[in-house]
């Protein structure tokens, strides 16, 4: 069985629902307000958990309440916590509001900026045991650049998540074998606003696996120098909150057991789908179960 790593952020999520979003100065009334444990990095690596049967995690928290509970909730959905430090700060936040389906996040990085390149080095066999590492963006690039560099030189392959969007260092690129941005990331990163431009840009002649993820409109990807769509599940919109790590996770999921890019991409679309029909971040992501039982049902 291969093994999945991911080195990234690890937050406590404070979501709110709202009508309508205030302007400057304005108050609004909300509802439905929740604590949920986020993170790009930690819902990735509970998407792997809940659709693959394992994961493991580099990351940090911090030595507050939010700290405990967050270990615990990696912990409790099979996610190996070995690589996670406590640090002497706050654990990350991400305010959340949600409206019309949409999120809108303001983030404090607290312990997730203690993940360093030392830290690094003090998991180096959890590198050296992995086949597939996933990072993102909300630890420091430094140790981002240099953990991709160590999984390299140790034969993994390294998926990126450029998110939250930032242009991106050539050195990290150079170390990147699949990159899965969404369509504003891919613009941000490549400066072209067509999806099938940004993607082209990415691709290294087709040496590099690009997956642009579309919203409501799927996504759209290569396979070496051929372009390809895969449409979206029709589904009612509850909260985008991880969508697109759950697709990360299913993808990696099911190109870990041998799946074919096709059947990956699929699965990991139908994997997202059932994300967005749900509130949360973690806690909306789907089981194996769940998400074969959504496939089968939409096999047409």
């Amino acid at each position: 069985m291969k093994k999945i790593l991911i080195i990234g952020s690890i937050n406590i999520d404070l979501v709110i629902n709202t009508d309508i979003l205030p302007k400057l100065g304005e108050t609004v009334h909300g509802k439905n307000f929740m604590t949920s444990y986020g993170g790009k990095g930690a819902n990735q690596a509970v998407a792997v958990a809940k659709l693959y049967g394992e994961a493991d995690m580099i990351g940090a928290v911090g030595s507050d309440e939010f700290g405990k509970l967050l270990k615990a909730n990696l912990e409790a959905n099979c996610v190996r916590t070995e690589g996670v430090r406590v640090a002497d700060t706050n654990s990350g936040v991400a305010v959340i509001t949600v409206c019309g389906g949409d999120n809108h996040i303001i983030l404090d990085g607290g312990a997730n900026n203690a993940v360093s390149p030392a830290w690094i080095d003090a998991n180096t066999d959890l590198i050296k045991n992995a086949d597939i590492v996933i990072f993102q963006l909300e630890i420091p690039m430094e140790a981002i650049i240099y953990a991709a560099k160590k999984a390299k030189e140790y034969g993994c392959k390294v998926l990126l998540n450029p998110a939250p969007a930032a242009k991106l260092p050539e050195e990290l690129l150079s170390y990147t074998d699949i990159i899965i941005p969404n369509e504003h990331e891919a613009a941000i990163i490549t400066g072209c606003e067509n999806e099938t431009d940004a993607l082209k840009a990415l691709w290294n002649d087709g040496k590099r696996t690009v997956i642009v993820t579309l919203g409501e409109k799927g996504c759209l990807y290569n396979e070496g120098t051929v372009l390809k769509t895969q449409p979206a599940f029709s589904v009612k919109a509850v909260d985008s909150t991880a969508a697109g790590d759950s697709f990360i996770g299913g993808y990696c999921s099911a190109i870990a057991e041998g799946k074919s890019m096709d059947e990956a991409v699929r699965f990991a679309t139908a994997v997202s789908a059932i994300t967005v029909s749900r509130p949360g971040a973690s806690a909306s992501i789907p089981t194996r179960a769940e998400a074969e039982a959504f496939l089968k049902a939409n096999a047409n």
